[in-house]
């Protein structure tokens, strides 16, 4: 009987292409020693091992430990990923027909959650600089409010996937004076507690909720999560229900293990933060001398909203007449993979548990790479104030609604009923209920001659839209 999953995971594994993507754990041995007795401890809710929906022992002290590293009120197990914690803080916050301002760079359980709770998103768009989605402009948010004064919470993106933080103390600050919850999705970010190298984690800058995924940037499983409360404009025991109904209720043991170990590794090794923070800063001053690759640095700090940046999220423009593709195949060729490569971005994603010579060996690479590259001065969209939109028909209303396949080139006009959704990193650029343009189509069709993996296109280029 063939193994299908595994032994495709093992081929890959034998051929030895260093992890430049999540999860954060790298497969490092060095640091990974207790995964390999998680196995023997795969139990389930048993009168000595606690209860993970209504913990009052050992289950319960973890969380407690979580909560005082985090300096939240509380902290929970996510053993579904950060996206049903997503899901489960809209539900708590915003209910149906209520109104929600929504950050439009958000991940696609955003839009889940917004489908499922019925709320009524308003829309504002992040600043752009790059081509890049960036920071949120804080006097946007306050033209919202002035328009829309009955929105109940706020949910944005902070870091984004290329490692770029909004204000979100000053967003929370305004926030609060309109009784506004905020959410923050920080998936990205649980690795910020455990250096002063890092940016401040949400909750420490004033957020009512925030979503991190331990696997992407710890030493943890796929699919681990923790959501952090600070807050007395939640209602916890709505979010408690919410975060049940959203959850298996035969939760793995394995991930709340792994959950824990990455905690107690984060907590106990600074010094190894230390050495990393460190040794970041050197490799990043080698790169930020390339042009062709051009690593994003300090520069991203102006014209952009972006207060602060992730240093180990290495995050380059690509200043060249090839793209993305180009830059992972010739990596891949080198036996490294990248998390992301776009139009004219890649990302790769760096965390505690990296090799350090490995790193060295991917400077070394990128700079192999620059030197037989064409310079050639990219001209990036660059947008300081965003829209604030509602969409056409609400995401709950679209997902019920009578839909077709069409041509995406014949879509001008028609209300899109799908995500349509590069992935990674999951940030759909149409979302259900939107008006598609030709800006749009121009953009998927980019996305598509660049060999950029689409979620909602079909081999024959053709996307759900409403029925008229």
């Amino acid at each position: 009987m063939a193994r299908y999953i595994y032994d495709k995971l093992k081929e890959y594994k034998n051929k030895n292409i260093y992890p430049l993507y999540m999860p954060g754990h790298k497969r490092n041995e060095k640091f990974l020693k207790d995964f390999y007795e998680f196995i023997d401890l795969d139990f389930t809710e048993l009168d000595e091992t606690d209860n993970m929906h209504k913990p009052t022992d050992v289950i319960k002290k973890c969380k407690n430990l979580i909560s005082n590293t985090f300096a939240s009120d509380d902290s929970y197990f996510l053993v579904n990923g950060s996206s049903c914690g997503i899901i489960a803080s809209i539900l708590a916050c915003v209910e149906p027909n209520e109104e929600i301002l929504v950050a439009k760079n958000c991940h696609i359980s955003v839009y889940n959650g917004l489908a499922l709770s019925g709320a009524s998103p308003i829309y504002i768009e992040p600043t752009i600089k790059y081509s890049i989605p960036c920071g949120i402009n804080i006097k946007d948010i306050e033209k919202a409010i002035k328009k829309y004064p009955n929105i109940k919470a706020c949910i944005l993106t902070s870091p984004t996937y290329e490692g770029f933080v909004s204000d979100i103390e000053n967003i929370a600050k305004l926030l609060h004076k309109n009784n506004i919850i905020l959410i923050v999705d920080e998936a990205h970010g649980a690795h910020f507690n455990f250096s002063e190298k890092f940016p401040k984690t949400a909750i420490k800058c004033g957020a009512d909720i925030s979503i991190q995924s331990f696997h992407k940037t710890m030493p943890s499983f796929t699919q681990c999560g923790v959501l952090h409360i600070n807050s007395k404009l939640v209602n916890k025991k709505k979010l408690e229900q919410c975060l049940s109904i959203m959850q298996t209720t035969s939760p793995s043991y394995m991930f709340m293990l792994s959950i824990e170990y990455a905690t107690d590794f984060c907590i106990n090794n600074e010094n190894l933060f230390d050495d990393y923070t460190l040794f970041l800063e050197t490799l990043r001053k080698d790169l930020k001398t390339l042009k062709k690759i051009k690593l994003i640095d300090d520069d991203i700090l102006k014209d952009s909203n972006v207060i602060d940046f992730d240093i180990s999220r290495l995050t380059f423009l690509i200043n060249s007449d090839v793209n993305g593709s180009y830059i992972n195949d010739v990596l891949k060729e080198n036996k490294f993979q990248l998390e992301m490569y776009g139009n004219n971005h890649i990302i790769a994603i760096s965390t505690i548990c990296d090799d350090f010579d490995k790193l060295l060996e991917l400077k070394n690479i990128l700079f192999k790479i620059a030197k037989n590259l064409t310079y050639k001065e990219l001209e990036f969209i660059n947008k300081k104030e965003g829209l604030i939109t509602k969409p056409k028909v609400l995401p709950k209303d679209t997902f019920y609604k009578a839909k077709i396949l069409k041509d995406i080139n014949c879509c001008d006009g028609n209300i899109n009923a799908n995500f349509i959704t590069p992935y990674p990193p999951g940030i759909p650029i149409l979302t259900p209920g939107d008006i598609i343009t030709k800006e749009i189509i121009n953009k998927i069709n980019i996305y598509l001659k660049n060999n950029i993996n689409i979620l909602g296109v079909n081999n024959k280029k053709e996307i759900e839209i409403l029925l008229d």
